[in-house]
């Protein structure tokens, strides 16, 4: 296989499938949880030695991680399982392009704090509160740790999905459904469009970024509000919508409430904001 700048691990997830489309298809190679035809590879990266291969074969001069278990459920009830893959697996790739200058860019969270601040800015100190927040936690320390990692945090990430995961996806295949959709009255949130977030990702990857940048949509706000545009851009009924408190939701894992992210950084280095979520809203809709 002849050497290619940019290896995405985890094409078929959320994140992967907008980064896919906007890395150069001629110079990228890109890894599935199944074989794939084209320019991918059939990848298990809780396989150490399978991993190892691909990298060495591919020699990126950018890793693109967005392979992950997001449930945040699953990680609070199956730490062991879901660390092999949130961090075992990083590890190995972090070791893997360890005596190359490759740049390692990961994928975090807001989980990574404790959400009794309100927005949190870059440097902010970390105190998560559930097992997927130190799970990022520890992501976060192992791309960093390289020299050569680059961390974007998000949060609220929704966009177009054929697996239909994320939280805009899921209200709206509720609504049409004509059934009621329970949204957390008590959480703030910064939707960030999938597609913007792969946009910005590859171009400060493209520019030898490092450290950590919060690669998010320009708005903080609560999810009912979030939810509520959702259903005005797609014309579906508020009064399916039943706000409640976090508590009442019955959740394994504890939630931070006031966990947004502040862009300012973001918006210094590219010129710009992220697309705001009533614009990507209306662009999904359509």
């Amino acid at each position: 296989m002849r050497r290619s700048s940019f290896l995405l691990i985890g094409a078929d997830g959320l994140v992967g499938r907008h980064l896919s489309a906007a890395l150069p298809a001629e110079d990228t190679v890109r890894t599935f949880h199944h074989d794939h035809p084209g320019n991918g590879l059939g990848l298990d990266i809780t396989d150490a030695d399978a991993v190892r291969a691909a990298i060495s074969q591919v020699r990126p001069r950018v890793v693109f991680l967005a392979a992950a278990d997001a449930y945040v459920e699953r990680c609070e009830r199956e730490p062991v399982a879901t660390r092999r893959v949130n961090v075992e697996a990083p590890r190995v790739i972090a070791e893997s392009i360890a005596a190359t200058d490759a740049l390692l860019v990961v994928f975090s969270s807001e989980y990574v704090f404790d959400g009794t601040a309100g927005a949190y800015a870059e440097d902010d100190g970390r105190r998560p509160i559930n097992e997927y927040g130190r799970q990022k936690v520890a992501l976060e320390d192992i791309a960093l740790a390289t020299g050569r990692g680059l961390v974007c945090r998000t949060s609220g990430v929704f966009g177009d999905d054929p697996q239909r995961k994320n939280f805009v996806c899921q209200l709206v295949d509720r609504l049409r459904a004509g059934e009621t959709f329970d949204v957390p009255s008590d959480q703030l949130v910064t939707p960030t469009y999938a597609p913007s977030l792969a946009a910005a990702a590859v171009n400060l990857a493209e520019r030898g970024k490092t450290g950590v940048y919060h690669v998010a949509g320009p708005d903080v706000m609560g999810r009912v509000e979030f939810a509520r545009l959702v259903a005005d851009a797609f014309r579906l009924d508020h009064s399916l919508l039943r706000p409640r408190n976090t508590g009442e939701m019955h959740l394994s894992a504890a939630r931070p409430k006031r966990a947004g992210l502040r862009t300012e950084k973001l918006r210094q280095e590219m010129g710009e904001n992220l697309t705001g979520p009533a614009e990507a809203l209306r662009a999904l809709a359509d």
